[in-house]
């Protein structure tokens, strides 16, 4: 009967102690990676700091990241001309904020999905919000480009 009852608890004190032990190391140790979550999304956060205009961006973009900037330019020119110029308006409204606003933003512009610019375009923002390799050679760049290159919106 002791020993029976040493092999029930013995699983349950191990289990007992591997959920503590863990929650020790969270608390104590918290993770790198973590950090980066949070600092990259919605919008990565060389994005957010950027000092770079939109057609600075873009141009790092066609220069940098082809691809996602012509799947960027053939979506866009699918779009009726006030849905094109409401996107151009936005990034434009969006690069002049500070990187405090622009954090702001970009949390309230992944929840609302009653935005009427998301509405009207899903991924009006895709090719400055995109992934962090491709915002890496974007903020790598893009000081490069003139800050008022209005040409790089049309492809």
């Amino acid at each position: 009967m002791h020993r029976q009852g040493l092999t029930l608890i013995r699983p349950v004190s191990r289990a007992v102690i591997a959920v503590l032990t863990g929650a020790f190391a969270a608390t104590a140790f918290p993770a790198v990676g973590a950090a980066d979550a949070t600092d990259d999304y919605p919008i990565p956060h060389r994005i957010i700091v950027t000092t770079c205009s939109a057609e600075q961006i873009l141009a790092a973009a066609r220069d940098f990241a082809p691809i996602y900037y012509e799947r960027y330019i053939i979506d866009k020119h699918n779009k009726p001309p006030e849905v094109q110029q409401a996107a151009i308006d936005n990034a434009h409204y969006f690069f002049s904020l500070s990187p405090q606003d622009r954090r702001a933003y970009s949390e309230q512009m992944a929840t609302n999905f009653a935005d009427p610019m998301t509405a009207s375009w899903p991924n009006w923002a895709k090719v400055f919000f995109n992934n962090k390799g491709v915002a890496a050679k974007e903020t790598d760049n893009c000081a490069n480009y003139p800050p008022d290159d209005m040409s790089v919106w049309d492809g």
